[in-house]
């Protein structure tokens, strides 16, 4: 029996399509890397609809982590590993429960600052799939950056699938 090339794209379309040949977008992962929350739940959802610019990263190995905050709403942050992704690494952000006061220039605070603060939930984790993997990119849904002319503090969260060990970004609490 001969097959052809169109019957044969047709089939790993559909099996693509059905998610039999791997997701296309990463999915939350059963267990966290961290303490904390591990649903998708912990995210706002916010609408990702704003310019946004690199408010602080960190690497490990050939990975590299990064906080995204929007800049003209200032509505949102997301994290995100770039550069290079290999399937199964890990993506998550932190944001505390409580707002933090803004300053004039954006604060740092220390994760005890932050605990002492009313600690704070998890977004994600967020495996990358081999779709992330292919495009070197993996982010976190939003969480709420400011509220009522406060800030949240965030941080963005990475483990490298060949690592036990997760890397964070310093925390970011906007300014005005």
């Amino acid at each position: 029996m001969r097959v052809s090339r169109g019957t044969v794209v047709a089939a790993v379309v559909v099996l693509s399509t059905m998610g039999l040949a791997g997701s296309a977008e990463a999915a939350p992962v059963p267990a966290a890397p961290a303490g904390g929350a591990t649903l998708a739940d912990n995210c706002d959802w916010l609408s990702d609809n704003d310019v946004v610019g690199d408010s602080g990263h960190a690497t490990s190995g050939d990975r590299q982590v990064t906080i995204y905050t929007a800049k003209a709403t200032d509505a949102y942050a997301k994290a995100a590993i770039e550069g290079y992704v290999a399937r199964y690494d890990k993506v998550w952000i932190d944001r505390s429960i409580n707002t933090f006061t803004m300053g004039s220039s954006p604060g740092h605070p220390s994760t005890s600052t932050v605990q002492s603060n009313g600690g704070w939930k998890q977004c994600g984790p967020f495996e990358a799939t081999w779709w992330n993997a292919s495009w070197n990119y993996l982010e976190t849904p939003t969480v709420r950056l400011q509220q009522s002319g406060r800030s949240y503090a965030v941080r963005a969260c990475m483990m490298p699938k060949d690592s036990n060990t997760s890397t964070c970004t310093a925390w970011f609490v906007d300014h005005t």
